[in-house]
């Protein structure tokens, strides 16, 4: 009885170990033709996706329904082609108009060189102008900018570390773009503009690449922050004898900020009930040396830039600073003391000075369009007034190289 037990278990031992084998050495049913290309991959392709979408948002009209964008895929170029396509091209001003209106950008030349200055147009406030070959301004004020050509000289894109010649496109920000396009054309903008600014100090982008982020960015900020839309908070309803200081308070930004978003001409005098746009700051601002820039930040997103001017009275330091005081018609002091009252020409500091601490400041200049190399960080008197109603006491500055 015995034998027959352990000839049994010898017999299963066996069955199993032959389809064991079986298994081991059998090739596999192969996979179906449509699984098979989905894992069929080329090392040399990244993984962007094609949107379908145009090179550019500023050749769409960003207060359209969004049930109006659609554009054809034919018109699109590759993004790193160094050819523009035509939703991202432009024109020269003529004399006369002092900038190309953005629903003519279509079927232009020389898109990445004035791209970014159109794009900076800012609808329905009052402001500055920038005639410089730098990075053009929001321009809250005027609502116009001038076409200053090409967004920054290659050996700006040098010095400030953004680009060089060998330097390999970043894929991130390529999808980055692809993504804020879709988000853009779903009327995403809020979540487009938050896509795109985290790329705004990534220092492994090229040139080109940052013509194309910063046609993007302006337009988005423009519309997401200073347009009448909510698209950051519900509407404020203004109650019985609420003032707009006391909401811009709440909200810890200027109120001369949402007087100008919301084209208030009496900010003393506000019907209650009337709802507001409003913003929630503080925001925080960047100043780079190299570049001459002042860019805006709410939170993390990126809220505009202006060009500036830098001199020795005194010279910048490298930090963080705070705000600590912000005042109108301040009387400047030469270096031999001599007091220069508010409003005189030889006065660098224009309208407007903002304190950051240890004698450093930022202010305007005489000149309306221009910044002046007097003083310490200097915008023209028009985009001073516009960082005034920005930025506030308590807002943080960083000064970088």
């Amino acid at each position: 009885m015995q034998t027959v037990k352990t000839a049994a278990i010898v017999v299963l031992l066996m069955t199993g170990l032959y389809g064991t084998y079986v298994s081991l050495t059998t090739p596999p049913e192969p996979l179906p033709e449509e699984v098979q290309a989905i894992l069929d991959f080329d090392p040399e392709l990244d993984f962007a996706i094609d949107s379908g979408l145009p090179e550019s948002l500023e050749a769409f009209d960003l207060a359209e329904d969004s049930a109006s964008r659609g554009t054809s895929p034919s018109d699109q170029t590759d993004p790193l082609s160094g050819t523009a396509d035509a939703a991202m091209a432009t024109t020269e001003p003529s004399p006369t108009s002092g900038s190309a209106p953005a629903n003519d950008l279509a079927n232009q030349p020389n898109a990445i060189s004035s791209s970014a200055s159109q794009a900076a147009k800012t609808v329905g406030l009052s402001g500055a102008q920038a005639d410089r070959a730098t990075a053009p301004e929001l321009a809250l004020t005027s609502g116009t900018v001038a076409d200053s050509g090409a967004f920054m000289t290659p050996e700006m894109v040098q010095r400030a570390g953004l680009a060089t010649e060998n330097m390999t496109p970043n894929l991130g920000l390529n999808n980055a773009i692809e993504t804020a396009d879709r988000q853009f054309m779903s009327d995403k903008l809020r979540d487009a503009l938050g896509t795109l600014s985290i790329f705004y100090n990534a220092p492994n982008i090229t040139g080109e690449q940052r013509s194309q982020l910063l046609a993007r960015l302006d337009p988005l900020a423009r519309e997401v922050i200073y347009s009448k839309r909510h698209l950051l908070e519900q509407p404020h309803r203004v109650g019985q004898d609420e003032t707009l200081t006391e909401i811009a308070s709440i909200y810890q930004v200027p109120w001369q900020l949402l007087a100008n978003i919301n084209h208030i001409s009496d900010p003393v005098t506000i019907l209650p009930g009337t709802e507001l746009k409003v913003v929630r700051g503080p925001f925080r601002a960047e100043v780079h040396l190299e570049m001459k820039e002042i860019t805006l930040f709410l939170g993390d997103l990126y809220a505009g830039r202006f060009p500036v001017e830098v001199g020795s009275d005194p010279t910048p330091v490298l930090g963080t600073y705070t705000i600590q005081e912000k005042q109108t018609k301040r009387t400047y002091y030469d270096r031999e003391g001599s007091p220069v009252p508010p409003g005189s020409p030889a006065n660098p500091y224009g309208d407007v000075w903002m304190d950051l601490g240890g004698m450093l400041s930022i202010h305007g200049s005489p000149n309306p369009t221009a910044p002046t190399n007097q003083g310490c960080i200097s915008l023209a008197s028009n985009a001073a007034k516009d960082v005034f109603g920005i930025l506030s006491q308590g807002s943080s500055v960083t000064i970088r190289r």
